[in-house]
């Protein structure tokens, strides 16, 4: 059988998708690039937010509405394990529903296929990118009561180490430079085994096994739980990059205890815990406005959390309500022409600051990761490759853009030649001619 898989939402959403398509391909069912030339369309959903699963249905309709009788529409994830009722109701032709992490059961239901394909093998399970998530953990025991993520996947469950220290392998065989390790808590892994620095174990392990891929990052950190011995361990792996992502969510205490987050000084012991290790370290985190009850007051202590700590990527977003979470019963929501303007002034510092941050890197000679087999052309003639320095996360982060063109893959050592909010500008070194 011939299939298609669209993937919605976020990373981890991506690697539940590599893990679906490996027990297909087990089964000898072969991807397709096109819905027309599928036999069986495939929708991973996201159902995090409501703006999520409108996008969720607007794609199954579409390849609902354009699907011949003789193709079967499955639709599977997130938005499914908690609304299946309004996939049903929007596109009641799909022929099959599946919650998460139910890659195994589809495949079961599917049977091996009747025919043997010739799967090509791709030069990474990652669609071609340098970059390979490893989904170390799923659920999640946190109480945000913005959250609906433990109503869809439960508590949180680590997954084996002996597991993910193979699937690593097997990603740096095929050619990973980088390895992104996410979760819905990351820095709870092994929490589940009565293990309180089970991340810390599991990067020396993968520093350890995985020697050939170098660059290890860590995503989706929870304030309070960046032990000493995580910061310290981070920093003695020479392949774990000395970057860290922790969403925060905001920066006036009142805030977060109504979003039931830990405090500010939890959250600045735990900032001082990566600094201390790693002076040059890169923090990313998010921050929500427009969450029921903000007042100015308290969106100027997020601003101004905000300018104390200088962090060198934000995301911002503007709240939106999840039926089912606490949150979304609390009086006082906020006018969304409110939340767009708090939004506004909290990305217009997050750039300056950023902007500042990457001035700073302007001299230094860095590794650069070719993302793109395809060069842009500079202005005035010539080649420039798009790439990202360890200061930058696939898909959320800015780019490295270098002069030359290099192969998808490579590892370049570049000269920070200039810089612009988001992005740097980067020159080879010498002996990197292309």
């Amino acid at each position: 059988m011939k299939y298609h898989l669209v993937t919605l939402g976020c990373a981890k959403n991506t690697v539940d998708s590599m893990r679906l398509e490996q027990a297909l391909r087990a089964g000898r069912h072969l991807p397709v690039a096109a819905p027309q030339d599928a036999d069986l369309l495939l929708v991973n959903t996201c159902g995090f937010i409501d703006d999520a699963k409108a996008e969720s249905v607007e794609v199954i309709r579409g390849l609902d509405d354009g699907r011949r009788e003789d193709q079967r529409l499955y639709v599977i994830g997130c938005m499914t394990e908690i609304a299946e009722g309004e996939v049903r109701a929007a596109i009641p032709d799909v022929d099959a529903t599946y919650g998460v992490e139910q890659w195994d059961a589809i495949a079961a239901e599917l049977g091996p296929a009747s025919e043997t394909y010739d799967i090509p093998e791709r030069s990474l399970p990652q669609f071609g990118s340098p970059s390979a998530y490893l989904k170390i953990s799923d659920g999640c025991d946190r109480p945000c009561t913005f959250c609906i993520i433990p109503t869809i996947k439960g508590g949180m469950h680590s997954d084996d180490a002996r597991r993910l220290i193979a699937e690593a392998r097997m990603y740096a065989a095929a050619g990973a430079k980088e390895l992104v390790l996410v979760a819905q808590d990351s820095t709870a892994y092994g929490e589940d085994r009565g293990d309180r620095d089970g991340l810390a174990a599991l990067l020396e392990q993968l520093a350890e096994a995985v020697p050939e891929a170098p660059w290890v990052r860590l995503m989706y950190a929870y304030p309070g739980r960046v032990t000493p011995r995580l910061a310290e361990t981070m920093a003695r792996l020479p392949n774990v990059v000395p970057y860290l992502d922790m969403p925060l969510q905001h920066g006036s205490d009142a805030m977060l205890r109504r979003m039931k987050r830990p405090s500010l000084r939890v959250a600045r012991q735990s900032i001082e815990h990566i600094r201390t290790a790693m002076p040059d370290a890169v923090l990313r985190t998010t921050f929500i406005v427009g969450f029921p009850g903000e007042t100015e007051q308290e969106f100027e202590q997020l601003l101004d959390f905000v300018e104390e700590q200088r962090f060198d990527h934000i995301g911002a977003f503007t709240y939106s309500p999840q039926a089912g979470t606490p949150a979304a019963t609390l009086a006082e929501q906020v006018p969304e022409a409110v939340k767009q303007e708090r939004y506004g002034a909290l990305m217009e510092l997050a750039q300056g600051i950023s902007l500042d941050s990457n001035r700073a890197m302007v001299g230094r000679e860095v590794d650069v990761l070719i993302e793109s087999d395809e060069p842009a052309q500079a202005e005035g003639g010539g080649s420039i490759s798009i790439g990202r320095t360890f200061r930058d996360a696939p898909e959320v982060d800015g780019m490295a853009l270098l002069k030359g063109e290099y192969p998808s893959g490579a590892l370049v050592r570049a000269w920070v030649v200039g810089a612009m909010p988001y992005d740097l500008l980067c020159d080879p070194a010498e002996g990197n001619a292309d």
